[in-house]
């Protein structure tokens, strides 16, 4: 099997319509400049998630119960305008959890980049590129919007990428290695 950029494999979520890094990073960009927050590092997801409607017309979250979403931290209904966010983990991104954070920011993704498109689960056998899985596009989106290029460039290493921007570790040494890839 090839391997390198667009050839990783992962198997879940759904098959969706291709999308470029670029093309999501841009997605991530108008977002934060819709909201002028393209020179702010910290991105508040929260607040955004309190002002959901106002970004999208009809659109909403709720918070739910663990024992409603079970092992989902979230689910996004993009038809619907719909985000299900778990109790434990909006309360922890309240108190700026970074991964409760990183969660939010996907699960706006899924909101923003995956209406009408129709619901066809991945095979784990024969898996597709990885730019065309929602799960991948999601995260994606989720470390751009938290990260923006931009941002980040102005940062001498990961570790202050982590308090500037509100992410974890394992968040900035990844984005930081895709930045030093291009």
């Amino acid at each position: 099997m090839p391997s390198g950029p667009g050839y990783r494999t992962r198997t879940d979520g759904i098959i969706v319509p291709p999308r470029s890094k670029d093309n999501i990073a841009a997605n991530a960009a108008v977002l934060r400049e819709f909201l002028r927050l393209q020179d702010r590092p910290y991105f508040p997801v929260v607040e955004v998630y309190e002002a959901l409607d106002l970004l999208y017309e009809g659109a909403r979250f709720e918070v739910l119960e663990m024992e409603e979403m079970g092992n989902d931290h979230g689910r996004t209904y993009p038809d619907k305008n719909l985000i299900f966010i778990r109790e434990d983990v909006y309360e922890k991104a309240c108190k700026g959890e970074a991964r409760d954070r990183f969660t939010m920011c996907h699960e706006l993704g899924h909101l923003m980049m995956h209406r009408g498109v129709a619901l066809s689960r991945i095979d784990p056998r024969n898996p597709p590129k990885i730019y065309r899985n929602s799960e991948w596009q999601a995260d994606t989106f989720a470390s751009h919007l938290l990260m923006p290029s931009s941002l980040i460039a102005r940062c001498r290493s990961p570790l202050p990428v982590t308090t500037d921007f509100g992410v974890s570790i394992d968040a900035a040494l990844a984005r930081w290695g895709d930045m030093n890839k291009a």
